[in-house]
């Protein structure tokens, strides 16, 4: 056998301004067009106007009637449940990474180096500026992209800058192999150290050779000797 669905039996409760029963069967005819609605019960001298039915939408029906007849509804019952408010999503901040770019740059006299500085701390992105006239050299802390940096100089300053590559140590580690003897025993150590180096370091083998014992030596007098 086949289960039937219950259907959940709604009432609803409006507040209508009505002055007629001309008025009152403008209303009826809007409201029971709305799908699942039964009946409507309508009190002209209250303006209470009760709606019943199965599965029909309360706000809808509202909002037919308003705007079929140009009259304000009032929803008394049942009351709307109100919508969940999500809070806003909080937007990750990207972190910018302060760095320090060294450029090659032209400067002939301490005016022209002045010029440069004004100019480059203007930018938003530029955070601290150093130059050095004896090595025609300018360090920029901040964190604007090399890319932008360079083509900053060039529209603002009109003069052509070049990035210097900066030297990346690495750390290089170093290990050592002894070899020793306990109790009789040989056995190996390994030794491990790190250096911060710029070039590539050939890491030495240390091993030290034990020479057998002289067993037949005619200089020990304690050694074997064949007859």
């Amino acid at each position: 056998m086949v289960e039937k669905k219950t259907e959940e039996v709604i009432v609803a409760e409006y507040k209508v301004h009505i002055h007629c029963g001309e008025c009152a069967r403008a209303v009826e005819k809007h409201i029971i067009r709305n799908a699942g609605v039964q009946k409507v019960d309508i009190n002209v001298s209250s303006g209470k106007v009760i709606v019943k039915g199965s599965n029909f939408d309360v706000k809808q029906v509202q909002e037919r009637v308003e705007r079929k007849t140009r009259k304000k509804v009032e929803l008394i019952s049942p009351k709307p449940k109100p919508k969940e408010v999500k809070p806003p999503e909080k937007k990750e901040e990207k972190k910018e990474v302060i760095k320090t770019t060294v450029i090659k740059v032209h400067l002939h006299c301490a005016n022209c180096e002045n010029d440069l500085k004004l100019m480059l701390l203007k930018h938003k992105e530029i955070h601290k500026v150093e130059t050095n006239r004896a090595a025609q050299t300018c360090t920029i802390v901040g964190t604007i992209k090399e890319e932008e940096l360079i083509k900053h100089i060039r529209k603002k300053a009109r003069k052509h800058a070049e990035i210097v590559p900066q030297k990346v140590e690495k750390k290089v580690e170093e290990k050592k192999i002894k070899l020793e003897v306990k109790d009789g025993k040989e056995e190996l150590t390994v030794e491990k150290k790190e250096e911060l180096k710029t070039k590539d370091v050939v890491v030495p083998y240390f091993i030290h050779c034990t020479h057998a014992p002289q067993w037949f030596s005619d200089e020990d007098p304690n050694a074997c000797s064949v007859m």
